[in-house]
């Protein structure tokens, strides 16, 4: 004979398998029924119902049901479940109530500690969320899905020696998975350490990663000095995706840093066409173009650049430098001006200031200008 059980729990994964919510609603909402309490609690069916998102039916039962005297194990998961309920329609505080009364019974429960790290992370209490989420590893040491919230929460707010650890974990937990090692050679490059980078890049790759892993690979060579490996990677890249966008700027730069700026200039052009709003990009081709004598050119890919960051100083003094190459030195002097006030110790441009006001016969200014490049003023 069948199990009834079975059967139903057969129906409903078949019915969500087929996107038949609406049903399984209706019929999980028949087994809430109160009368039954406390002899049966059907704590399977709420928690179904919590992740179809009903949650004020569900919320409703779970209440009924704690006003009957009830087993702890029983307990603490009904509060858990009213939890996740509170938490579905955004009171957060409740939430948290009602899991500091599933702590009490179970406080080595894991998911109690991963939803109330859910809680806090949307009260944008994070610190407070990573503390839970430790309570939690050490409950579940080998759970790779706490490392990896840990890493994220840590890469998220600048913390990036305390992600490294975490990233660290997962890849020891979970060697052929490639995105962990991505991850992981994306915080060794935000800390500088680029040859670490490319030893997981390398890993990420053999283990199955996708073809832009390639391009960021070639980056660590180049950051290293290598342009040949580099730039026989990028090509690479380049035969099996023609508009990889980080396969065309990095191979652009490292033709620029060869001296070969015309190939450097039809790369980046290809790329821009395929994103236009990239001021990186943008400054890039600027000093290209200045660097083949296109003037006109220059100006513009600075201009469009510095209307998406009008306070880049990069920016703004490639811009200036432009500018007083060609005489200009009025423009030079009112973009030189506008870096000095965002940064008033940036001395490449108080120098630069003083050769302008040179130019412009005003002697005085310009020793002002090279006394404060030289922090004598």
């Amino acid at each position: 004979m069948n199990n009834p059980l079975v059967s139903a729990k057969f129906r409903f994964n078949r019915w969500l398998a087929q996107g038949k919510d609406q049903k399984v609603i209706e019929k999980l909402l028949v087994t809430l029924n109160k009368d039954s309490l406390p002899h049966k609690i059907n704590l399977e069916e709420a928690k179904n119902l919590i992740d179809l998102g009903v949650y004020q039916q569900t919320r409703d039962y779970l209440e009924e049901a704690l006003a009957h005297s009830l087993p702890a194990a029983d307990y603490g998961q009904i509060h858990y479940l009213l939890a996740r309920c509170y938490q579905g329609l955004g009171d957060l505080e409740n939430a948290l109530h009602h899991l500091a009364n599933s702590l009490e019974v179970e406080p080595s429960k894991s998911e109690y500690w991963n939803l109330k790290a859910d809680c806090l992370l949307e009260l944008g209490e994070w610190e407070e969320a990573v503390a839970c989420l430790n309570k939690s590893l050490r409950s579940s040491p080998r759970d790779v899905n706490i490392i990896y919230r840990l890493g994220s929460i840590f890469l998220f707010h600048g913390e990036y020696g305390e992600a490294l650890n975490c990233f660290s974990g997962c890849c020891k937990l979970k060697p052929f998975d490639p995105y962990y090692w991505e991850i992981k050679a994306e915080i060794h490059l935000k800390l500088n350490q680029v040859k670490a980078a490319m030893e997981c890049f390398q890993k990420a790759i053999r283990y199955g990663g996708s073809t832009n892993l390639l391009a960021r690979l070639a980056y660590c060579y180049a950051e290293c000095g290598d342009f040949k490996k580099a730039k026989k990677i990028l090509h690479k890249v380049l035969k099996l995706e023609p508009d990889d966008y980080d396969a065309l700027c990095n191979l652009g730069g490292i033709y620029h840093k060869l001296g070969k700026d015309e190939q450097a200039y039809r790369l980046l052009k290809r790329a821009y066409l395929q994103n236009c709003n990239d001021a990186i990009l943008l400054n890039n081709l600027g000093y290209v173009c200045a660097r083949l004598g296109r003037f006109r050119k220059a100006v513009e890919y600075f201009n469009q650049a510095l209307t998406l960051n009008p306070e880049d100083e990069t920016i703004l003094y490639n811009l200036s430098v432009c500018y007083y190459e060609k005489g200009f030195w009025e423009e030079s002097r009112a973009t030189l001006e506008k870096i000095v006030r965002l940064n008033n110790d940036n001395t490449t441009a108080w120098t630069l200031l003083g050769n302008v006001y040179e130019q412009l016969a005003k002697p005085k200014l310009a020793v002002d200008c090279f006394n404060k490049a030289l922090k004598l003023a």
